[in-house]
């Protein structure tokens, strides 16, 4: 049976420009703050003409002070955009990294239609001010853990933020908010998981993209950056990472019945990494010994002393690229390695991005002061194991703000509510082994498959990288597929997606909810999404 097609704009259109719901507020500090919105401020506002897919609409921004946890009270930015003809939705877009900023981490299709859709928007910066790398603000002067903001970033700031902005937007409509969903990616991935954990009465249904589950992110990157620093010869070039992509792309494309550059399902391709150890006289697509270790490390699982996995491992497939694993792990320039502190010293621009945010992690998040490194760290790069004294300092660092665990769901799952879950095959950043897992201990706990599709579904996107980029299709419209399963009770079967207009190599096909992975007919276009069926794939 051919699967329907959840295309842009083809649920719910958007929507021209109309009459408002009433006549709002002047959209000024003064009018907006005289609505009275409990632990609310605005400190700006200013009226916005009506540019391409955008309505007119107010932007507000201002403060709001945050509650509980068992922590004094604390204080949130928030960034809001109300459209004048707005149709009774909320949409709260999540944030990247470490946040501090109001630069949203959330589907960029989704996040360019939602003002259009009459969507009243709104994000946070977490409660601390940041660049979204820095950690600094986790300390306080003396260097003790400064909790209030610590949790805010976990999940109070993002509640807390919510609870007012509806109130807010109740108070500038007169009317109520009758649909309210969550849009995030990456650290925004992980704040959609959060709210639906802890507060499943804030959102009808939320969207997770390649989602930080686990903070052991950091401690996975850790591992394999303490192998690929360990001698000169471990560094992988980019050039070598591309020759290895090919390889591994001429062995694993046609699986799934299409020879167009996309490997459906990394976990279905049998390449081994020791495979790729260059032979005696060969030095293309192949790799030495040193190097061949840091991909065995980055591409396995990461145990404990005991043998429990710990964290997933990463793809094989897809390394290079702007935002693949030279960008984000193992670096854009060989490391100089007399100073394991700052290997990128010369050129903090060619240091891999998780770098950084271990570095950060080290010094700030786990506090073992600024001129800690992961060379302190209780992690064998030998075996791929994190020691008892590592995973203790993580747990009690950050586990308040996992969301690995699907039992949390119950009460969410209890209600009806909805997620869509998607995370690209291939990022580099955080692996997609990790929605993987959580997804089948979600079947497991739910009796089976289609249980657990009644209320959440997971789409990979193949050679998607982290959020975006990467040779695959990473356009795609989850905020439609999401506003027909919760309003409309129609699942998403699958999810059209496309490449950008400017990609050199152009993708068009459907993304299937796991298990399922889309499968080539045999005749036709391979880029027309009719030539494609969602079919039974290897569990991975």
């Amino acid at each position: 049976m051919r699967v329907g097609l959840v295309a842009i704009c083809a649920t719910v259109g958007l929507v021209s420009a109309g009459t408002p719901v009433q006549a709002a507020p002047a959209c000024s500090v003064e009018a907006l703050n005289a609505l009275g919105v409990p632990d609310l401020s605005v400190t700006a506002a200013k009226p916005v003409a009506a540019a391409g897919l955008n309505p007119t609409y107010c932007e507000v921004s201002g403060t709001v002070v945050t509650r509980g946890g068992g922590v004094a009270d604390g204080l949130a930015r928030f960034s809001m955009q109300l459209p004048d003809a707005w149709q009774k939705r909320f949409l709260f877009l999540g944030v990247g990294g470490n946040a501090g900023n109001l630069t949203p981490s959330a589907n960029a299709t989704d996040r360019a239609m939602a003002l259009g859709k009459g969507y009243a928007t709104i994000l946070t910066d977490t409660g601390h001010i940041g660049d979204g790398t820095t950690a600094k603000w986790t300390r306080l002067p003396d260097g003790k853990p400064d909790r209030v903001k610590m949790v805010d970033f976990f999940h109070r700031a993002a509640h807390a933020v919510t609870v007012a902005g509806k109130a807010f937007s109740q108070a500038y409509y007169a009317a109520k908010v009758e649909h309210a969903y969550f849009d995030g990616c990456s650290t925004g991935g992980r704040m959609a998981m959060m709210e639906a954990e802890r507060y499943p009465e804030d959102y009808d249904g939320v969207i997770s993209g390649d989602p930080m589950m686990s903070f052991h992110t950091y401690t996975a990157r850790a591992v394999v950056q303490r192998g690929a620093l360990s001698v000169p010869s471990a560094y992988i070039p980019e050039a070598k990472l591309a020759a290895i992509d090919a390889r591994v792309t001429a062995q694993c494309d046609a699986i799934d019945g299409a020879k167009d550059g996309l490997v459906q399902a990394p976990t279905a391709c049998p390449v081994r990494v020791k495979d790729l150890l260059c032979r005696p006289g060969e030095t293309g697509a192949c790799l030495n010994a040193d190097q061949v270790r840091v991909l065995q490390s980055y591409t396995s699982p990461f145990r404990d002393k005991r043998g429990h996995v710990v964290f997933g491992p990463w793809a094989i497939t897809n390394l290079s690229g702007a935002q693949g694993a030279g960008y984000n792990v193992t670096g854009l320039a060989a490391p100089n390695l007399s100073d394991l502190s700052a290997p990128w010293k010369a050129d903090p621009k060619l240091a891999p991005r998780s770098w950084a945010l271990v570095q950060e992690m080290v010094t700030s998040w786990l506090g073992l002061g600024p001129n800690a490194s992961v060379a302190d760290l209780d992690i064998d790069p030998r075996t791929n194991t994190v020691g008892d004294k590592m995973l203790a300092m993580m747990n009690a660092t950050y586990a308040e703000g996992n969301t690995r665990d699907p039992a949390r769901l119950k009460a969410f799952i209890a209600q009806g509510r909805k997620m869509i879950l998607y995370h690209g095959a291939s990022d580099p950043s955080i692996p997609a082994s990790q929605s993987i897992a959580f997804f089948r201990a979600l079947a497991a706990q739910q009796k089976g498959v289609a249980r657990a599709q009644s209320n959440v579904r997971l789409f990979l996107v193949p050679g998607m990288h982290h959020c975006s980029g990467g040779i695959g299709p990473d356009q795609f419209d989850t905020l439609s597929a999401l506003e027909a399963w919760v309003e409309h009770g129609k699942a998403p079967e699958s999810i059209l997606a496309s490449t950008k207009p400017e990609s050199p190599v152009r993708h068009r096909l459907p993304l299937c909810p796991y298990p399922q992975q889309a499968r080539y007919q045999g005749t036709g276009d391979v880029n027309e999404p009719a030539n494609w069926r969602c079919v039974a794939g290897k569990a991975g």
